[in-house]
């Protein structure tokens, strides 16, 4: 039997809390202690964006909001967690935040398929994850060519955003936000070559993981439940879709 794995190929989380007009005298003192971790850095007047293209990461702090992208992440999980935490520990030392209005974990995750055109991979899922009943294919379609499983559904005290999907490489970057890749790669070339690196033709799990009102000492247990929450809940999918 053929064995089939989750690769993670991108990580977001995003962060708000209140805002804070006291956020914009410091933010130059907010870069250095983030320097140790993240070597180059970006100000806008608004916020900063600080950048590591080695492990191919940034973060765009506001006075209001920290979004942290990590791309070509699945041998990073951990460290994504570790500079998150790490982040959000040093802006309050500077800037108390007592509580979170949002935390999200956003998971782009891939399982590489061999040998299958998009339209049988559609036929698979649907299977799974669809009522196929004859009435409603006969007032749609005669053939399925391609379909999205969209579900907004809560567990466990979390809230989730799940798409999946047949994914062949060139719909990548329609569905896959890469926001300012110069941020996190020294050259297009080298981004160009992280999106060769997607499977040719893939099961695709967009997987959005938030909770409202997160008191500050939460948000490392939050982190580590929606890790785990995100890449379970693949890894159950991707064994129920394909039933290995």
């Amino acid at each position: 039997m053929a064995e089939y794995k989750v690769e993670k190929k991108k990580i977001v989380f995003n962060a708000d809390f209140k805002p804070s007009v006291d956020f914009f005298p410091k933010q130059y003192d907010l870069i250095k202690k983030y320097d140790e971790d993240f070597a180059n850095w970006e100000l806008s007047g608004t916020s900063f964006t600080v950048q590591d293209k080695t492990d191919h990461c940034s973060a765009t702090v506001t006075h209001k909001r920290i979004i942290f992208e990590l791309d070509d992440a699945n041998s990073k999980v951990d460290l994504a967690k570790e500079r998150i935490s790490k982040i959000l520990r040093l802006y309050s030392e500077s800037l108390p935040i007592e509580s979170f209005l949002r935390l999200g974990v956003r998971f782009f995750m891939f399982v590489p398929m061999q040998e299958i055109k998009k339209e049988e991979l559609a036929d698979i899922i649907q299977a799974k994850l669809f009522a196929n009943n004859e009435e409603l294919n006969e007032i749609l379609s005669e053939k399925l060519n391609d379909l999205a499983y969209i579900r907004d559904y809560s567990k466990d005290g979390f809230l989730y955003h799940l798409k999946c999907g047949p994914m062949p490489r060139e719909h990548v970057p329609t569905w896959v936000d890469f926001g300012e890749n110069k941020h996190r790669f020294e050259t297009t070339k080298e981004f160009r070559s992280y999106l060769d690196s997607f499977p040719e033709i893939s099961i695709f799990f967009d997987m959005d993981c938030y909770k409202s009102d997160v008191v500050f000492g939460d948000a490392d247990s939050f982190l580590t439940k929606a890790f785990d929450n995100c890449l379970q809940t693949a890894s159950k999918l991707k064994k129920y879709i394909l039933g290995a």
